[in-house]
């Protein structure tokens, strides 16, 4: 069982290889961060050997609070790869929304607070919003593989023929915050760049 967050390609030459050794093979990718990991509220993106997943689902359901089989091995990574996608350009918005309202003389505070109270509100912006507002980034998901899932997933997307344009712009955007030596912060230090120095 595979808990890693690598490319489809990748964990089949992993199943391939366990496989031509004798035994079985479940990629289990998370979703969730240090924090659902401690509170045992990780999602489980599993696929693979189904008799396996069975097995081993009384273990999963300690660690998280969901799993899904989604079918034949690389199907886990893509969906891991989806969901990182979608929350790393997320909180590249975020950021272009909060140095936009400062740049206009608009309190952080009052723009999350119209935003936690509105169509946008989730549990992320509620979150990360706060530490980016105030230059803060306690590591949870290092910068550095939200980066790396971004270009994953935009790796996967060229595989099938997608264009996808906000990812390609976001995944620049991680890769010169990471150039900046912030990789090993918190993924929401993509807003560092617009932090002014006091």
């Amino acid at each position: 069982v595979d808990c890693s967050t690598v490319s489809a390609e990748c964990a089949k030459k992993i199943e391939d290889a366990i496989v031509k050794a004798g035994g079985t093979y479940l990629e289990a990718p998370v979703s969730g961060s240090k924090k659902p990991a401690e509170d045992g509220a990780l999602i489980f993106l599993c696929a693979g050997d189904e008799e396996l997943y069975k097995r081993i689902t009384g273990a999963l359901e300690v660690m998280g609070k969901k799993q899904v089989f989604l079918g034949k091995v690389g199907k886990g990574a893509e969906m891991k790869l989806v969901v990182n996608m979608v929350m790393s350009t997320m909180l590249s918005s975020l950021s272009e929304g909060l140095a936009l309202s400062e740049a206009c003389g608009l309190k952080s505070e009052d723009v999350l607070d119209v935003m936690m109270n509105g169509a946008v509100a989730n549990p992320m912006f509620a979150l990360k919003g706060p530490l980016m507002s105030q230059g803060k980034y306690p590591t949870a998901f290092p910068l550095k593989h939200a980066q790396k899932d971004l270009r994953l997933a935009l790796l996967t997307a060229d595989r099938e023929g997608l264009a996808l344009p906000v990812a390609a712009a976001s995944n620049e955007q991680y890769k010169r915050v990471k150039g900046m030596g912030r990789g090993d912060d918190d993924f929401c230090a993509v807003h560092a760049p617009f932090v002014k120095k006091g």
